[in-house]
């Protein structure tokens, strides 16, 4: 089989080197930009597989290429972006690593994970910090992946992602910020999973007045 890995984030550029050794793989191709990916022939490949990848790859791939990604997410509501600062935020300790296909949906009108098709999922705890949590993501991923192309392409069951009509739209970098009465309606634990889910590579949360902004590199909490 031969394939394409199609990543930029260092925890999912983490994951090509251990997938490629999968003895199903004949060959794994890396490509970090879009750019990269449409120079190739991509006819000549099997599979697409992308690993925390956030745009759409469009039709011009996805009608050529059976194309593969993990979403970190089990419930459709965080399908819209930036899912774990999501589900940390809104108190989730678990969640789920899955398989989806970017299938284009017409209702949906992308090409991403609302609407789609998954198949292999693990269980993904989301406790700790970033680093902890991306380290997970690479560990999962490579579990995922190797399950995925073992079993292609006769063993593939594709299950419906269960719809919601809940939406938890993408945060914006305003939202990074918390004011001295957001700091007064949060309790210590809603404070420690906004700084976490916040911490490197993403954009720091901060606290702002009328003197600046202080923002939180890294947090740590104890429970009473």
């Amino acid at each position: 089989m031969k394939a394409i890995f199609l990543a930029y984030r260092e925890w999912a550029l983490d994951v090509y080197n251990p997938l490629k050794k999968n003895p199903k793989l004949e060959e794994l191709v890396l490509c970090k930009t879009h750019e990269e990916l449409i120079s190739l022939n991509i006819e000549d490949y099997d599979l697409l597989i992308s690993c925390g990848w956030s745009d759409e790859l469009g039709d011009e791939v996805t009608s050529k290429i059976e194309s593969i990604g993990v979403h970190c997410a089990e419930l459709d509501r965080y399908s819209y972006g930036t899912p774990i600062q999501n589900q940390i935020i809104d108190g989730l300790t678990f969640s789920k690593h899955r398989v989806f296909s970017f299938t284009f949906d017409n209702e949906s009108e992308r090409a991403h994970t609302h609407n789609c098709l998954y198949s292999h999922e693990v269980v993904l705890d989301l406790s700790g910090n970033m680093d902890d949590i991306l380290y997970q993501m690479t560990s999962t991923s490579i579990v995922l992946f190797n399950m995925f192309v073992n079993d292609y392409p006769n063993n593939i069951e594709w299950k419906k992602w269960p719809s919601e009509d809940i939406v938890r739209e993408k945060r914006q970098p305003l939202d990074s910020r918390l004011t001295k009465n957001d700091l007064q309606s949060m309790n210590t634990e809603e404070l420690y999973n906004f700084f976490r889910c916040l911490e490197a590579p993403y954009p720091n949360g901060y606290i702002e007045d009328e003197k600046g902004k202080l923002y939180i590199e890294r947090v740590k909490y104890v429970k009473k």
